[in-house]
C-alpha cells in the first residue's frame, strides 16, 4: 500500500513530526478554560452534564484506569491522522488522482488549529473522528447496503452525543440514501441506527435530571444569540419574559441601543444575569443556571425574537459565518510566556478536584492552572510550535475558495455528484449551526474543513471519469510488426460478393482448399 501511495505515505509520515513536537511542548495536554475540567469531573463521576452532552466524558471514563492525559492526547492525535487516511481513501475509491487527494487532506495533516484541537482535552476531535468515519463507511461504496448504511449512521449518532452539531447529519444521510435510490430499507436502517445512541443518551439524561433532551442548555444558548439583535419594542414579550430583554441585562445598560451589543457568551456567563439567581454555592460552577425551567423560558423568548426579527437574525448569523473566510490563523497555541488568567478561589478548587479525581494527582498541572490553557510549556518544543503556527496555517480566503469549489461541484452538472452534495451540505450545516445556536468560534469551524476539502476534491472526480470514458487510441491501432516478417498486404477493394442463388439452381461447389476436398477425392 505504501508503494502504491508514496506521496500520501510521505505526507502522513511528515505529519507525525509536528504532533510529536506538540505533545513534547504542551504537557501533559492542553486544558481549555472550565470546559476541560467539566469533562474530567463528569468522567470521574460519570454523570450527564446539563450544559454539554457527556459523550466525550464517557470516552474519558473508558481511559480513566490509565490516569494519563498524555495517553488521551496521543490517541486524539492518532484520530487526526486517521481522519486524513479516511478522507484520502474515500477520494481514491472515487477515482480522484493521488496528488489531488493529498492536497485535500493537507489541512488535516498540517494545520496548527487542527493540531491544537487534537492536543486539547475537549470533545471536538472525537466528534469529528466519528463523523468522518461515518462518511467513510458510507461513501467507500457507490451503492451502500442496509447494514453499511446503518453502521455509517450509527457513527453519526455516536458523534451527536459528543457534539450535537452533527445530529442533523443523521437525517441528511437518510435523505442521501433515498436520492441514491438505495431503497427505503437502507434509509430506514440508517435513521434507526443513527437515532439509537441519541435515544439511549436522552433516556440516561432523563433518568438523572428529569428532563427530556440532550442538555438543559439549547434554549439558553439560543437566547444569548438573540441578544445580538433583540429589540423588545418589536418583540413585545409577555410580562414573564420581559426580564430576558437586552435592556434588563447587566453591562448592556451602559450601551442601551441596539447598535452595540456584547458577545452572546458575555450575556450567558455573566453571573449577575437572570438565570444565575439565586446564586449557588456548590462545588461545580456554571451549572446552577442550566435548569429545565430556565431553558424552557429562554427558548420561548428566543423563538419570539426570531419570529419577530427574522432578517436581523439572518444578518447576525451570516456575519458570523463569513468570519471563517475573512480571517486567518484564528486558533492559536499559547505563547511561550502566556498571560495569567484570573481564577476565583471556587473555580480553582473545582479544577484541582477534577484533575485529582481523574489523574490521581495535581502535580504538573496545579502550578500552571493560572495561565492560558493551564498547561506546562516546555522548551524548545513550545517555541518551535509557536514559530510553526506563524508560518503554516489555513488562510480564511483560501478556505472560502475551497468551499466555493465544492459548491460549484454541486451546482455545475458536469462535476455534480450526490456524494459531493452530501459532504458539502454537511460542511455547511456544521459551520452555520453553532453560529445560529450561539456565536461564531473558529473551533467550531474546524470539523467542517475536511468535509469542505472532500467536496472540493470530488469535483475533480467527474473530470477523471469523463477522461476515462473516452476511447483509448492504443486499442484501435494495429500491433507493431515483428522484425523479419512482412506485414500482410492491405486490402484496397472489398472481395466480390457471391451472387444470390436463383430458385431451382444449386449453388456451385466451393473450390478445393487444403482443409476441404470435393466429395470422392482421395
Amino acid at each position: 500500500m505504501v508503494r502504491g501511495h508514496r506521496l500520501f505515505a510521505v505526507a502522513l509520515g511528515l505529519a507525525v513530526v509536528p504532533r510529536v513536537i506538540v505533545m513534547a511542548g504542551f504537557a501533559p495536554a492542553a486544558l481549555f478554560k472550565l470546559d476541560t475540567y467539566d469533562y474530567l469531573w463528569d468522567a470521574t463521576h460519570l454523570m450527564p452534564n446539563p450544559v454539554n452532552p457527556s459523550g466525550y466524558a464517557v470516552f474519558l471514563w473508558v481511559l480513566r484506569p490509565f490516569h494519563s492525559l498524555v495517553l488521551v492526547a496521543g490517541l486524539q492525535h492518532l484520530m487526526g491522522l486517521g481522519i486524513a487516511v479516511m478522507i484520502y481513501a474515500v477520494l481514491r475509491r472515487r477515482a480522484v488522482r493521488g496528488w489531488v487527494a493529498v492536497l485535500a487532506v493537507a489541512p488535516v495533516l498540517f494545520d496548527p488549529a487542527q493540531l491544537l484541537i487534537e492536543q486539547l482535552i475537549m470533545a471536538d476531535i472525537l466528534a469529528m473522528f466519528l463523523m468522518v468515519a461515518g462518511f467513510a463507511v458510507l461513501l467507500t461504496r457507490k451503492s451502500p447496503s442496509a447494514p453499511r448504511a446503518g453502521a455509517a449512521a450509527l457513527l453519526m449518532g455516536a458523534s451527536a452525543v459528543v457534539r450535537p452539531t452533527t445530529l442533523p447529519l443523521i437525517f441528511l444521510v437518510a435523505g442521501y440514501l433515498l436520492v441514491r435510490r438505495a431503497g427505503w430499507r437502507a434509509a430506514g436502517a440508517a435513521l434507526a441506527a443513527g437515532l439509537l445512541p441519541v435515544a439511549g443518551y436522552v433516556a440516561w439524561f432523563a433518568a438523572v435530571s428529569g428532563s427530556v433532551g440532550l442538555t438543559n442548555s439549547d434554549g439558553l444558548f439560543l437566547w444569548s444569540r438573540t441578544m445580538s439583535f433583540a429589540d423588545c419594542a418589536i418583540i413585545k414579550p409577555p410580562a414573564d419574559l420581559r426580564s430576558l430583554c437586552p435592556g434588563r441585562q447587566p453591562r448592556s445598560l451602559e450601551h442601551p441601543t441596539a447598535s452595540y451589543r456584547l458577545l452572546p457568551r458575555q450575556y450567558l456567563w455573566d453571573h449577575r444575569a437572570w438565570l444565575w439567581r439565586p446564586h449557588s454555592a456548590g462545588l461545580v460552577p456554571d451549572t446552577a443556571g442550566f435548569t429545565a425551567a430556565n431553558n424552557a423560558r429562554a427558548r420561548a423568548f428566543a423563538i419570539r425574537a426570531i419570529e419577530a426579527q427574522p432578517l436581523d437574525y439572518a444578518r447576525v448569523v451570516g456575519t458570523g459565518v463569513i468570519r471563517a473566510f475573512t480571517r486567518s490563523d484564528q486558533l492559536h497555541f499559547p505563547g511561550i510566556q502566556p498571560d495569567p488568567v484570573f481564577l476565583t478561589a471556587a473555580n480553582r478548587n473545582y479544577m484541582l478536584a477534577a484533575v485529582r479525581g481523574y489523574v490521581g494527582t495535581t502535580a504538573g498541572i496545579g502550578p500552571y492552572m493560572g495561565v492560558h490553557t493551564g498547561t506546562r510549556l516546555q522548551e524548545p518544543w513550545a517555541g518551535l510550535v509557536s514559530r510553526y503556527q506563524d508560518h503554516v496555517h489555513l488562510p480564511g480566503p483560501l478556505f472560502g475558495l475551497i468551499v466555493l469549489t465544492g459548491l460549484a461541484g454541486v451546482v455545475i452538472p458536469r462535476t455534480r455528484s450526490a456524494a459531493g452534495a452530501l459532504v458539502w451540505t454537511a460542511a455547511a450545516i456544521i459551520m452555520i449551526l453553532p453560529v445560529a445556536a450561539h456565536e461564531y468560534t473558529y473551533r467550531y469551524v474546524i470539523p467542517a474543513v475536511p468535509l469542505a476539502c472532500l467536496a472540493a476534491a470530488l469535483t475533480a472526480r467527474s473530470r477523471d471519469k469523463a477522461a476515462l470514458a473516452l476511447p483509448e487510441p492504443a486499442a484501435i491501432e494495429p500491433p507493431p510488426a515483428t522484425p523479419g516478417m512482412q506485414p500482410p498486404p492491405a486490402i484496397t477493394e472489398p472481395p466480390p460478393a457471391t451472387p444470390p442463388a436463383t430458385p431451382g439452381m444449386q449453388p456451385p461447389p466451393a473450390p478445393p482448399t487444403k482443409d476441404r476436398l470435393p466429395e470422392g477425392a482421395s
